[in-house]
């Protein structure tokens, strides 16, 4: 029973840990420190779902959602600067 729960665990969960890991070539940190390593692995995550992103929907379907009226608020790309200069 666990090695089926184990068995699609791995096939849902850790593929996109491998996929990072293979596809974008990070098999190491570049920085020290927990901080500077969250920061590195969260850019690392949010190239790994803008490439998915880009491969379901499409740029053009992406750029309309981003910048169509039915964009969230929340979606505060301004802000991002600001919090880059707070990581380091």
């Amino acid at each position: 029973e666990n090695q089926a729960l184990y068995k699609q665990r791995q096939m849902i969960v850790e593929h996109p840990f491998g996929t990072i890991k293979r596809g974008l070539g990070m098999t190491y940190f570049l920085t020290k420190g927990m901080q500077s390593v969250k920061a590195e692995i969260s850019f690392a995550f949010l190239a790994y779902n803008i490439k998915r992103a880009i491969n379901i929907l499409g740029v053009k379907e992406i750029i309309r959602r981003l910048t169509g009226k039915t964009a969230s608020s929340s979606l505060q790309f301004y802000r991002f600067p600001m919090l880059i200069e707070n990581i380091s």
